[in-house]
């Protein structure tokens, strides 16, 4: 069972992915850009506070991330897809090499991913990171017992 404890750390991967594409670092040629494009595309009432955090920008004072409002995820979507997978190595664990139960296992984790990924638009889990969640689990299912000859996802996954 130490296999899958370790299965655990091999999560970091797809989570730093996710993390990846919501992380911000100030750039201001680039964030001026952004503002204007804010700009352009907001309603009337909105354009006074992208105008005052344009300015904020060009005067090198301390303006909010200009990419936010893009964001369909945030760090606690990736924290949440954290602790489905930890709790479905935990469950694996239980299962004590019992394939009925590791299936269920994985249907609990797979659904769980579904409606999480369904409240994030479907942005949570692009094609890449499909691939990953699926050697992931698929990989643990099999160390944890279950003989498989397909992705084990595949008859309960949306994403």
């Amino acid at each position: 069972m130490d296999r899958l404890e370790n299965q655990k750390e091999e999560k970091k991967g797809i989570l730093e992915d996710m993390l990846s594409f919501i992380r911000y670092t100030p750039n201001r040629e680039a964030d001026i850009l952004a503002f204007m494009e804010k700009y352009q595309k907001s309603d009337n009432e909105e354009r006074p506070t992208i105008l005052e955090h344009l300015r904020c920008c060009m005067d090198g004072k301390e303006y909010p991330n200009p990419y936010a409002y893009s964001y369909h995820y945030t760090q606690e979507d990736v924290s949440a897809i954290g602790e489905i997978l930890d709790e479905y190595i935990d469950c694996l664990i239980s299962a004590e090499g019992n394939p009925d139960f590791i299936s269920k296992c994985v249907r609990d984790a797979v659904l769980k991913i579904n409606e999480l990924n369904e409240s994030c638009e479907g942005y949570l889990v692009d094609t890449w990171r499909r691939e990953r969640l699926c050697a992931f689990i698929n990989s643990a299912a099999s160390t944890a017992g279950l003989s498989q000859e397909k992705d084990v996802t595949l008859e309960h996954r949306m994403w």
